[in-house]
């Protein structure tokens, strides 16, 4: 028999999982000729950038060269340009330079302007009108190099450029700083057409060379500084002006100097600004000569191979996959059947009937699944009853808890103390006895804040808020367990309060539990057993005092007494007798009174006078 043991059908699914394992390696086959197509084609544009980029340094290094020749006459005008300005003595107003420029046209040939420049930049005086007032600040590079000239009074020769001003022509220039240093000397030798001719024809034949090295390019265009077309090439020989879109990339290129790639959204060509940089460092106006690319490439020719691959890739995953169902419809149903058994069996099982026997699927790779599950069912009927004596044994657990929750919520209620439950200085609870404290029902006060049930200033001074979140910490960290606080009812009735507190343990939270009493008649009471001391204090005093004054003038009374004779002196004497043995008794209740103030003071805790007075005074 096919497959009749489980080697064999295991030999079915490794098959299986070899189709698929086909089939990964055909994606990861097609992932990377994907990959291949379009690194080719971008290095095709990296190429076709670097060809520019080398080809432009050749064809300006040409033109560079080409322009050596002009070199001698221009320094020959600048010695003229030289000569007349210190003939002048450095006074301008004296310097004639249309003069100057027919002396430089009649020696040298040729056309020729002379440009005067100040230190600020500005062009003071000149033989082509259009500059005159031109500021070179406008260009900060440009004019940071003039500059050093103007200081240096070193001739520098420049680039043959046509500059921004309208209908100027193009102009190999020439500077030198006069040998005061207050003006730059500039020299141009003016020429109808760009030179070397030759040059336009290098731009022409490079840009009509590089798509046959490139299928791919549709269009090249060429702009120079002044965002002007310098040479095109389109595949349909159409030129197309350049849209607002193409000028604004031209400016951005030459402004950053970077290169830069985006998509045409409706032909899906990829278009390059490529900025064409030279190596003439030595030339201010070298950055005029810097040109920028744009480079349209078609990508149809990319996508076609992508979809070639694509259909390839589509038929073989068509032929493996009715391969695969086939062997896969086949094997598992082959595999399926003898699971479906001890599927069912556990399925009887799991309703309830542990007592139901695993079938013998007839294959010995199995048994061992058939003893185990024979193993499992019995070893869970066992621990389904220990499980049964286990939940009987919690159950009886959760009713004495329950019934100790009960009892310790009926005392907690039940307390005559108000009792606050405190997490941080939020109540999180509060018995009854604490409701009525302050005056107010259980949603007034659950999830309030327990300073916001105080007045805002307590008896020392201290601010409620910040002195209730102190107390808390202290009380969390055990430093102090007993603390007076008063609390505000909702009728604005300050209450006087001592409260004992405790840190409490409730689950992963540390909780405050304040039990919290009303001492507001006791502090009365002791302000008036103080009161009444002082009294006492005041009493002896004055009758020390009143002693002293009596039983002076008695003493003087009775010897003046004892110097007289007659009727009066035995009456007198009598009376002073007696008035001593009066204030002798005054004397006894003195200090029995003293005695009962020192009792009070010393058996009950009142306070000294100085105590009170101070109390008074906060």
């Amino acid at each position: 028999m096919i497959f009749s043991t489980f080697s064999r059908r295991l030999a079915g699914l490794i098959l299986i999982l070899l189709l698929f394992s086909l089939i990964a390696l055909v994606f990861l086959w097609y992932a990377g000729s994907l990959d291949i197509i379009d690194d080719e084609f971008h290095n095709r544009q990296n190429l076709t950038d670097q060809i520019l980029m080398q080809s432009i340094i050749w064809i300006d290094r040409g033109i560079s060269l080409y322009e050596l020749q002009y070199i001698p006459s221009l320094e020959k005008a600048m010695e003229l340009y030289q000569d007349a300005y210190l003939k002048s003595g450095g006074n301008i107003t004296d310097l004639d330079l249309e003069l100057l420029k027919q002396q430089a046209e009649r020696e040298l040939g040729d056309s020729w302007d002379f440009y005067l420049v100040d230190e600020n930049g500005i062009v003071l005086k000149s033989t082509f009108k259009n500059d005159i007032g031109l500021d070179f600040k406008i260009w900060p590079s440009f004019y940071e190099l003039v500059s050093q000239i103007r200081t240096n009074g070193t001739f520098v020769p420049d680039r043959m450029v046509k500059g921004y001003a309208q209908n100027a022509p193009y102009r190999k220039f020439a500077y030198m700083g006069t040998p005061d240093g207050r003006y730059l000397l500039e020299v141009s030798r003016n020429f109808q057409y760009l030179l070397p001719k030759a040059s336009g024809a290098s731009y022409k034949e490079l840009i009509h060379n590089l798509p046959q090295l490139n299928p791919d390019i549709i269009s090249l265009e060429l702009y120079n500084s002044k965002y002007e077309v310098v040479s095109r090439f389109t595949s349909d020989n159409t030129p197309k002006n350049p849209t607002t879109n193409t000028l604004q990339q031209i400016i951005r290129t030459f402004s950053e100097r970077k290169n830069s790639e985006e998509t045409d959204i409706e032909s899906g060509n990829i278009v390059r600004y490529t900025h064409l940089a030279i190596n003439d460092t030595d030339s201010p106006s070298a950055s005029e000569m810097f040109l920028v690319a744009r480079t349209e490439y078609s990508t149809e020719n990319r996508d076609q191979k992508k979809v070639a691959l694509t259909i390839i890739l589509g038929g073989f995953l068509l032929l493996t996959g009715f391969v695969a169902s086939g062997v896969a419809i086949a094997g598992s149903r082959y595999l399926s059947k003898p699971i479906n058994r001890i599927v069912e069996d556990i399925q009887y099982i799991a309703d309830g009937d542990l007592d139901h026997k695993i079938r013998e699927s007839g294959s010995s790779e199995f048994l061992v699944i058939e003893k185990a599950i024979t193993q499992l069912v019995t070893s869970l009927k066992q621990t389904i009853a220990s499980l049964k004596k286990r939940e009987e044994e919690l159950m009886d657990e959760l009713s004495k808890r329950w019934r100790a929750e009960q009892n310790y919520r009926r005392l907690f209620e039940s307390a005559h103390e108000a009792i606050f439950i405190l997490k941080g200085t939020t109540i999180e609870s509060c018995n009854n006895a604490a409701t009525n404290l302050v005056g107010r029902n259980l949603k007034e006060v659950i999830g309030k804040e327990i300073y916001e049930l105080s007045p805002p200033i307590q008896q020392d001074g201290s601010v409620s808020s910040t002195a209730c979140t102190r107390i808390m910490n202290k009380v969390i960290q055990g430093e102090i367990s007993k603390i007076e606080w008063d609390l505000e009812r909702k009728d604005g009735t300050i209450i006087e309060t001592e409260a004992q507190c405790s840190a409490v343990l409730s689950g992963d939270d540390i909780m405050v539990m304040a039990l919290f009493r009303d001492v507001t008649e006791l502090k009365e009471m002791r302000k008036r057993e103080i009161k009444a001391i002082i009294q006492i204090e005041d009493n002896l005093v004055n009758l020390a005092a009143i002693n002293d004054q009596i039983r002076n003038p008695l003493t003087a009374i009775s010897i003046l007494n004892e110097m007289q004779d007659g009727e009066f002196k035995i009456k007198i004497q009598e009376q002073v007798k007696a008035i001593d043995e009066l204030i002798n008794e005054v004397d006894k209740h003195f200090i029995n009174t003293d005695k009962v103030r020192l009792f009070l003071i010393k058996h009950y805790g009142i306070h000294q006078k100085s105590e009170y007075k101070k109390e008074q005074k906060d």
